[in-house]
């Protein structure tokens, strides 16, 4: 079994970070520096995100608030690669896309007496 976990990117750069499938959770058993807010992580960068900076759009940003995202720089030569494929760590993708996409379920919010 490999260690390498293939990612297919999509064609354009995704409008904000949450809705990329390198996008991932920061695992709570990981030592974070104190008061950290970084709770998601890029999987293609391995830098650690806000949960409020992943929700920002690169549509709503102008020259005065630029969006700066971990990949920005890195875009365009991972759309030279084979077919858009990443190759990310499958254990880092374990360990944080499996669980990011898991939140990404919906709630579901029944109604009834007996609902604590």
């Amino acid at each position: 079994m490999s260690n390498i976990q293939k990612v297919q990117l999509p064609p354009t750069q995704p409008d904000a970070c949450f809705e990329c499938p390198l996008c991932g959770l920061i695992g709570r058993y990981v030592n974070r520096p104190k008061y950290s807010k970084e709770t998601h992580v890029c999987l293609g960068t391995m830098e650690a995100m806000t949960r409020r900076g992943i929700k920002i759009r690169a549509s709503q940003r102008d020259a005065h608030h630029p969006l700066r995202r971990p990949c920005d720089n890195l875009w365009d030569t991972w759309m030279m690669l084979p077919r858009r494929i990443l190759n990310v760590n499958r254990q880092f993708y374990i360990e944080c896309r499996i669980p990011y996409e898991q939140t990404l379920q919906m709630r579901i919010k029944f109604h009834g007496k007996n609902q604590y």
